[in-house]
């Protein structure tokens, strides 16, 4: 067993701001916001949150999606982060609510190699943009389209320690399995509330000096 693992989310964690937020916002038609409060006010899965709201986008297309990425920045820190890490021989997980073939595309636009994504899939076939979850859950109490909680505690069988790292409504769920969480905005709100231990961050040059990543 090995001591010790990062798993992090993705949109809002990584990325400077929710990257299929913006999407949608951007090209889905205006039902798009009720979806997501659906989503939000748990009447609908992230599932069906993501396909309703994907069947919103207008012409979707490779081309669209291409010029969208190319505006999409990332945490500045994440990368001497994600190397000091690597130095460090601890393995890094994104587990992700979100889409790989966005995941994917962003990582290697910033140089960003060799790193393991957990997330729903999409690809492009003939120009159609095909949605799938290969990482669902039956037993998942939310329906996710990607279970957190089953990916942080399949690790736990492999790994002493779990570093979880967050920031919104995705996180609630995995927040109390891992053994050190890390949480901003909506997911800081959340421990708050719910009195689970965490730390709190702003952004990865803030875990880079933290005392669980210093002493390493």
């Amino acid at each position: 067993m090995k001591d010790i693992c990062v798993v992090t989310d993705f949109d809002g964690t990584i990325t400077v701001k929710d990257t299929l937020y913006n999407f949608f916002e951007d090209y889905a038609a205006e039902e798009w916001t009720k979806v997501e409060q659906y989503w939000t006010d748990g009447k609908i899965s992230s599932k069906e949150c993501l396909l309703q709201e994907f069947a919103l986008v207008r012409n979707l297309s490779e081309k669209l999606v291409k010029s969208f990425l190319e505006n999409v920045e990332i945490d500045k820190y994440f990368k001497d982060f994600y190397d000091f890490v690597n130095s460090q021989n601890i393995d890094v997980y994104i587990v992700s609510d979100g889409v790989d073939y966005f995941i994917e595309a962003i990582l290697k636009k910033f140089g960003v190699e060799n790193i393991k994504v957990v997330s729903n899939h999409g690809e492009f076939k003939d120009n159609v943009f095909y949605l799938t979850f290969p990482n669902d859950n039956p037993h998942c109490l939310k329906d996710s389209g990607t279970c957190k909680c089953a990916v942080v505690n399949r690790l736990k069988n492999s790994y002493k320690k779990v570093i979880y790292i967050g920031d919104g409504v995705s996180d609630y769920c995995v927040a109390d399995k891992a053994d050190i969480v890390f949480a901003k905005k909506r997911l800081l709100e959340y421990c708050i509330k719910t009195s689970i231990p965490h730390i709190p961050y702003l952004n990865f040059n803030d875990l880079l000096n933290s005392d669980i990543f210093s002493q390493k």
